[in-house]
């Protein structure tokens, strides 16, 4: 499954998740969000973002795509490329899994409560 790192994210995190094995690309500074959604339904690839608004603004362009997302929750708007990195090789295993077991279910969102806390993983509707 590939991935694609929305610019809202540390590219340092995908540099850390190829080490390990997972197929992540990092968009172009400046890529619109239109372009990366259309970019990850050419590539079967599952938008890893943590723009709030996306899920908003995109809905109907999301609906329409049939794209997946992974939408990373930052409390208040801030985190660390430390704690992506964290919450997103926790939660990674388990996207397949509920990909696999649950296939309607598009969107995920990723988040923890705070540095130490287990990461969680679960649906959300656009």
């Amino acid at each position: 499954m590939r991935f694609r790192l929305d610019e809202s994210l540390d590219p340092k995190v995908a540099e850390a998740l190829v080490l390990v094995g997972y197929d992540f690309t990092v968009g172009r500074k400046g890529d619109e969000d239109p372009e990366i959604i259309e970019w990850c339904r050419r590539n079967q690839a599952v938008w890893v973002h943590a723009d709030d608004r996306a899920r908003s603004q995109h809905r109907l362009r999301l609906e329409a795509s049939g794209i997946r997302t992974i939408w990373l929750y930052r409390k208040r708007g801030r985190m660390t490329g430390r704690e992506q990195l964290r919450i997103l090789a926790y939660v990674l295993p388990h996207f397949f899994k509920q990909q696999r077991d649950r296939p309607r279910e598009h969107h995920v969102r990723a988040s923890a409560s705070d540095e130490f806390s287990k990461p969680s993983l679960r649906p959300y509707r656009l």
